[in-house]
Formats: structure tokens, C-alpha cells, sequence
């Protein structure tokens, strides 16, 4: 009599460990994903700012003697003057806007004069 009830037992048990660790997997998956896109937020913005910053850089120095930045960890950027890819010459005026992408995760900043 006591021998079909420990399967039974058995079986109810695995059920119910399987069904506690699928809802912990899908309470928890969703919090690692926001925590890995802000690590890679973080990439994005900084290759952002170093896009700005050299294009602040070339806008002063008139004669640029910095080469364009390249980003070690594989982030990438784009630089825009009203819309349109630029590559940020000294000699227009300041009205930039830059998008730092890494790992999917797209950041920018913008300058523009008054």
C-alpha cells in the first residue's frame, strides 16, 4: 500500500520545485536584463561624450591635431549637424548632436550655440 504513494509523493514534490524555480526564472530574468543594459548604457555614453568632446575640441583648436576617437570597447558613434552626418570640422559653428551605441543600447548628447 505504501509503495506507490512515495512516487506519488516524489512526483508532487520535483512539480513543485519545478514550478517554484520557473517563477523565480521569470521574476529574475527581467531585472538581469535592466541590469546588463545599464552597464551597456553606461558604454554608450561614454562613447557619446568622447564624439562631443573631441568635436568641442576641433571647434576651439581651428587646426586639429587629435585624431578621431575610437572606442576600445567596440562602441560606436555618429555625429550630426542639423540631421546630417557631419564629421565636425572646426569651421562651423556649434550645433552638434552625438549618438554613442554599444551592445544595442544608443545614448546621445547635444550642443548647439546660442
Amino acid at each position: 500500500m505504501n509503495r506507490g504513494s512515495i512516487i506519488i509523493f516524489t512526483v508532487l514534490m520535483l512539480s513543485s520545485i519545478l514550478a517554484i524555480t520557473l517563477t523565480l526564472t521569470r521574476i529574475f530574468i527581467p531585472r538581469i536584463r535592466s541590469i546588463t543594459e545599464a552597464a551597456d548604457s553606461i558604454g554608450a555614453i561614454y562613447a557619446s561624450d568622447s564624439a562631443m568632446e573631441w568635436c568641442l575640441y576641433n571647434n576651439r583648436e581651428k587646426d586639429p591635431v587629435l585624431a578621431q576617437p575610437v572606442m576600445a570597447n567596440g562602441a560606436t558613434y555618429e555625429i550630426y549637424r542639423d540631421g546630417i552626418p557631419s564629421v565636425c570640422s572646426g569651421a562651423e559653428p556649434l550645433n552638434y548632436r552625438t549618438v554613442g551605441t554599444y551592445r544595442g543600447v544608443s545614448r546621445s548628447f547635444e550642443i548647439s550655440e546660442i
